[in-house]
């Protein structure tokens, strides 16, 4: 599914992203699900995740993703990075980077 780029978006909104691109019922997920324990998404699968939530325009900090470990991490960050994001590279650009 492309979601649409806009400006915040709902934990519910963001839940449902979630639950798609891993491919898991969206009521499994809650803010203290672990991506490894509940979701098993390992390192490759955690960055490709990364990726494909900022192609859709929900962009977490680089230096965060290393300090996710829940669903809610991933939120908060979000939300926090929410006002600096323009001025920062890309999780893809990172990557690039080395």
């Amino acid at each position: 599914m492309t979601w649409p780029v806009r400006g915040k978006y709902s934990f519910d909104e963001f839940r449902k992203f979630i639950a798609e691109e891993l491919l898991v019922d969206e009521e499994e997920i809650t803010p203290q699900t672990s991506f490894v324990t509940d979701l098993r998404v390992d390192s490759v699968r955690m960055v490709d995740m990364m990726l494909r939530l900022e192609e859709q325009g929900i962009r977490i900090p680089w230096e965060a993703g290393w300090q996710i470990e829940t669903v809610g991490d991933a939120y908060r960050f979000y939300l926090e990075g929410m006002p600096t994001m323009a001025q920062r590279p890309s999780f893809a650009e990172r990557l690039a980077e080395g």
